[in-house]
């Protein structure tokens, strides 16, 4: 079985293609491995389903990860300005932060719940590149 450290889940958004990149790198993930999940809206898949199939085929691919690759580390992704969200009048606001940050903490939540031996790590993203932690 091949193995590799973590597995990086992000928006598919095209604006986000070199920022990943450099975030992989800093992470030292190129080295490692890691598998990449690209979801369009990312996080919101799984804390705010459309259907209840959408959360259950993101664990799925969660668990593809888990199983196959021995992935322990998951890092979760959201961006600024996702239209997914619907949140583009209100980029950068407070608004728009809060609404990320509690989809991430209900993600986290449940994937720690389904792997309770990984780590989830939890970002948001900057269009200018730069990524936060989100607690």
């Amino acid at each position: 079985m091949a193995e590799c450290r973590a597995c990086l889940v992000y928006c598919m958004d095209f604006r986000l293609h070199e920022s990943l990149a450099n975030f992989f790198a800093e992470q030292k993930l190129d080295g490692d491995g890691a598998d990449v999940i690209r979801i369009g809206g990312a996080i919101k898949s799984l804390a705010q389903p459309k259907e209840a199939r959408d959360r259950e085929f993101f664990l799925e691919q969660l668990n593809v990860a888990y199983e196959l690759h021995g992935v322990r580390q998951f890092y979760l992704i959201n961006h600024e300005d996702c239209g997914a969200y619907g949140l583009e009048d209100v980029i950068d606001s407070p608004e728009e932060l809060a609404t990320h940050r509690e989809d991430l903490r209900v993600a986290k939540a449940l994937i720690q719940d389904r792997f309770p031996d990984t780590e989830i790590l939890t970002y948001f993203m900057r269009l200018s590149g730069t990524a936060e932690v989100v607690d």
